[in-house]
């Protein structure tokens, strides 16, 4: 893209925005900080910053906003900045209107003053702002100390109550800005874990995930950001955890009651995850039999919590059992192990890992028998995932067995259910003279099977049946632009005809830019297949079809430019 041809690059509509904004004043200023790299501030509903990187020749190499906006490449903000460098740069020139970038760095400039000039400035700034007060706070106090917790508290609050509404709800937009605070604190939370005091970065972590639980009943976190801030905390706490019997007792104590206090938190209550995630920090702190008396007792209280048929208390309990196979698996603890697996088997990893121990063992007989038991349970239960993965189980164990019939067929089940991995196994499986009729059989009943992942054709494609993926491709006109490739060399025609029918039915059935693009994407196909003649007539009779919708006019031209 070049300042010159922006409409070019730029859709119409963000283009009209842009100019708009532009020719309102929304552009506030454009600084240059260094040859070809510009900074403008944009005064929106919000304040936005775009930054636009220019190469030779006016060349834009980048550009971007801090706008929220993500549905093109470019947003209105940026266009109205562009528009803004094009109309005001002129060769080998500095134009008036832009601020040069300062020739003395701010560190030069602090550098130079006296230590009372420097601690008046901090005092000027820390009175008019709360946000930068509380963060000289968290800079100059001492980070071992765990009075200073409410600090930090202070800090991430300040950020929350900035951006919060007159009801102290973050709208979406703001979350961002509002979690800058926490941001903060969890750069200190690393920083005192590197300096090796693991208690005070637990106590950070847990502080920060008090705040976010808070707000995530305060804000509109459809992005996510709340429960990732809240997720990274814990996966600090967990960092600090593993390292477990390598702390002090005394140390692996006193975070094993922190972070099991934590979660009888009210506000955690109804998030399993992170209940559970806290339960697995715990258990790695658990360095003594009576912390693990205490686990024990407080993971069973928090599972008595809620009704003990429902579904999250079903999945808590799993959780729970999970962490104590770990626990298990760690300690290799051979005969307790597989007891505790058999008393388990109600959940699916527990399963699986019983039928790998079988296999492992050569108990075959064994691992098909809780492989068929698993089956059953599924079907009863109508869940085709793990169905499917005690099939593969049961494959395994007749395949370490010998038994090749019921590995035949069992792998002609798993062909026919939609994995072609298993059609190799299944075509040597089966005498050369009997082998057409059986694979005409499996193509038969793929093509009635529906597949997300196109065995079918993929295994069309492999044995070369290209007769019959053409009259696939004729019966769902859209595959033409995945297959065609195929089809070339002896479907040429048949290919152009299903490629001019479809084409013509996408573009009746359009009517937003969008689809009028993806129009114009399936031309391009029909080009790569055909050439640019034949795509041409297309194109030309769509503009002779439609010459009432701009938008479509727009993208045909362009198309037609570009060929």
């Amino acid at each position: 893209m070049n300042l010159a041809d922006l409409s070019r690059s730029i859709s119409s509509v963000i283009m009209a925005r842009g100019e708009h904004y532009l020719r309102s004043g929304y552009v506030e200023s454009v600084r240059e900080l260094k040859p070809g790299l510009y900074r403008a501030r944009f005064a929106g509903t919000e304040l936005y910053e775009v930054l636009v990187q220019l190469g030779e020749q006016d060349k834009v190499l980048s550009s971007s906003c801090s706008c929220p906006y993500d549905m093109d490449a470019i947003c209105k903000h940026q266009a109205a900045v562009l528009m803004y460098l094009r109309d005001h740069l002129q060769e080998n020139a500095s134009p008036a209107g832009f601020e040069s970038a300062p020739a003395a760095s701010l560190q030069q400039m602090l550098e130079m003053k006296g230590k009372s000039e420097l601690v008046s400035l901090l005092l000027s700034l820390a009175l008019a702002s709360e946000q930068t007060e509380q963060i000289i706070r968290i800079y100059l106090s001492d980070a071992q100390n765990s009075d200073g917790i409410g600090d930090y508290r202070d800090l991430i609050r300040s950020y929350i109550n900035l951006y919060a509404d007159k009801h102290g709800f973050v709208g979406w937009g703001k979350v961002d800005k509002a979690l800058q605070g926490a941001e903060l604190v969890a750069a200190k939370a690393v920083q005192v874990f590197e300096e090796n005091n693991p208690l005070q970065a637990v106590r950070i972590n847990l502080c920060i995930l008090e705040e976010m639980l808070e707000l995530l009943q305060a804000s509109d976190d459809s992005d996510g950001t709340v429960s990732g801030m809240i997720e990274d905390s814990l996966d600090r706490i967990f960092e600090v955890a593993q390292l477990g019997e390598q702390l002090p007792p005394e140390t692996a104590e006193t975070l094993f009651h922190l972070v099991l206090d934590m979660t009888q938190h009210p506000e955690i209550d109804g998030w399993p995850d992170w209940q559970l995630d806290l339960l697995r920090c715990a258990n790695e702190l658990a360095v003594s039999e009576d912390l693990q008396a205490l686990w024990d007792e407080q993971a069973e209280l928090l599972g008595q919590s809620s009704d003990t048929s429902s579904w999250s208390s079903q999945y808590f309990a799993s959780g729970v059992a999970e962490i104590r196979l770990e626990q298990l698996n760690r300690q290799d603890s051979g005969e307790e192990l597989q007891d505790y697996l058999y008393n388990n088997l109600q959940y699916s990893s527990f399963r699986e890992q019983a039928i790998r121990l079988a296999l492992d063992a050569a108990r075959y007989d064994e691992a098909i028998r809780l492989a068929e038991e698993g089956e059953a349970l599924d079907n009863a239960n109508h869940l085709p995932g793990p169905l499917k993965k005690w099939k593969e189980l049961r494959y395994e164990a007749y395949k370490l067995s010998g038994n090749a019939l019921a590995q035949r067929d069992l792998g002609m089940e798993l062909l026919c259910d939609g994995d072609l991995s298993y059609y190799p196994a299944v075509k040597s499986a089966y005498p050369a003279a009997e082998w057409p009729p059986i694979y005409n059989a499996i193509l038969d009943r793929l093509e009635q099977r529906w597949s997300w992942n196109n065995v079918y054709t993929k295994l069309l494609i492999q044995e070369k049946e290209f007769d019959r993926l053409l009259k696939y491709v004729h019966e769902h006109p859209r595959e033409i632009e995945e297959y065609y490739p195929h089809l070339l060399a002896d479907h040429l025609q048949e290919v152009v005809a299903i490629f001019q029918s479809y084409i013509k039915q996408s573009a009746a059935e359009s009517s937003t830019r969008n689809h009028y693009r993806q129009v114009c994407g399936t031309i391009r196909k029909l080009r790569n297949a055909a050439g640019s003649a034949t795509a041409e007539l297309v194109a030309n009779s769509l503009l002779a079809e439609y010459p009432n919708r701009p938008a479509f006019k727009d993208e045909l031209t362009k198309l037609l430019e570009s060929f």
